[in-house]
């Protein structure tokens, strides 16, 4: 204690820590956990210039901490990306980028295989902001080109696309999307920066849903955005600060543990799902297996071409005969859990309907499965699976019904 906190009340000494001796350098395997509402400057000219250093320094809790910085040092590092910036979800980095490079005039196309909220999202209030929305067949390629005006300003990609699983092609569909001016934001929360290098492939910015593969175990919600341009990234920062987004760095410091085992987990995940996906084609009760590392899948040959590797979540469709009994089949399975999301160390299992949710294709086979493979050994899960599926009885073939009869692919069609 010094001879000036000798005299202060032992109230006010509770709250102003000693000055002490310094301390010598401490380093740990584990990033501190930094929480800060407030960050102190040392005099009151940092302060009034603590804007000036926004995107690099430190001006307030909401907008970074040294956790929450290590956290995008090493996204950046993983996607070869010279900025990442954290928001709490991967919708609210789909919502923000779309928010800050769209106004009143401008015109967006989003694959119609998109997120089924960021599809609200864009219905809903870009509608209403004034913003024109054109959804596109995911397998278009080059030919998006026909769709761009000149007030077109941003073409969101998702590869695959969620649930149903088509394959875009990215260096085509943003060679079009750059030659007319218009930027390209990516959802890669499926394949992670280890299984597909989409700023590479001429994504401008790039959105992962920390909360699946990243973070791992089911208990976190984050969503990161990685870009190498820096005028991109300042103008999303600045964005931030508008809308007061902000992560918590005790949610950073879990999404930093679970990168440290994210590539054995993903490797994991991916073999089993492979097998189990597999094992379920050779089923007499499922028609499909939506699988882009399946040979015979469509898009297969562009999956192969972009991407190093595949994650654990595919969907499957039973035949016809069954149809609407979807639910039934979940509800039978012992070790899926039965949830929205995915990605976690639990293998997670949801039903899906597209039917109602495209505009610029057609889908016409109803109910799917979607697995999220997880960690537990893949002879438990196959087993389950199978006894799941043995609760559907025996159907005749003639019991097939007309509509399913006309459904000759297992992926969308163009709409009418």
């Amino acid at each position: 204690m010094t001879r000036a906190q000798k005299f202060l009340a032992p109230a006010t000494r509770a709250l102003h820590p000693p000055a002490g001796k310094p301390q010598p350098l401490f380093n740990g395997l584990a990033t501190p956990t930094v929480r800060a509402s407030t960050v102190v400057f040392p005099d009151a000219a940092s302060f009034d210039a603590r804007y000036a250093s926004f995107y690099d320094g430190y001006t307030y809790g909401l907008f970074g901490t040294p956790t929450s910085r290590a956290l995008e040092d090493q996204l950046c590092a993983m996607s070869g990306a010279s900025h990442s910036l954290l928001v709490p979800s991967g919708q609210a980095a789909l919502s923000l980028v779309l928010m800050t490079f769209l106004k009143p005039g401008d015109h967006v196309l989003i694959t119609d295989s998109c997120y089924g909220p960021i599809r609200a999202f864009a219905t809903g209030w870009l509608a209403s902001w004034g913003v024109s929305v054109t959804f596109y067949d995911p397998l278009i390629s080059a030919s998006i080109g026909d769709l761009m005006t000149s007030v077109t300003k941003l073409v969101l990609v998702e590869s695959p696309g969620s649930n149903t699983m088509e394959i875009q092609d990215l260096p085509a569909i943003t060679e079009v999307a750059h030659a007319n001016g218009a930027l390209v934001l990516g959802d890669m929360t499926w394949a992670t920066p280890l299984h597909c290098d989409a700023l590479e492939l001429g994504v401008d910015l790039v959105v992962d849903a920390l909360s699946k593969y990243a973070s791992g175990h089911g208990d976190v919600l984050m969503g990161a955005i990685t870009t190498r341009s820096d005028d991109l990234y300042r103008r999303l920062k600045d964005m931030t600060r508008l809308l007061g987004l902000g992560v918590s760095p005790d949610d950073c410091s879990l999404v930093l543990r679970g990168l440290q085992t994210m590539p054995l987990r993903v490797e994991r995940s991916s073999q089993s799902a492979l097998t189990i996906a597999h094992h379920m084609r050779a089923r007499p009760k499922i028609e499909a297996v939506l699988h882009p590392a399946m040979p015979d899948f469509p898009g297969h040959d562009i999956w192969k071409r972009d991407f190093t590797g595949a994650s654990g979540v595919f969907s499957v469709l039973l035949k016809p005969q069954y149809k609407g009994r979807e639910n039934e089949v979940i509800d039978a399975l012992k070790l899926f859990a039965i949830g929205a999301s995915w990605g976690s160390a639990r293998s997670v299992v949801a039903p899906q309907d597209p039917t109602n949710g495209r505009t610029a294709t057609r889908w016409t086979r109803g109910k799917i499965i979607r697995l999220s493979i997880g960690l537990e050994s893949v002879q438990d899960l196959m087993a389950d699976l199978d006894q799941a599926l043995d609760h559907l009885p025996k159907a005749r073939a003639d019991s097939i019904s007309e509509h399913a009869r006309h459904a000759t692919s297992p992926l969308s069609r163009p709409a009418a």
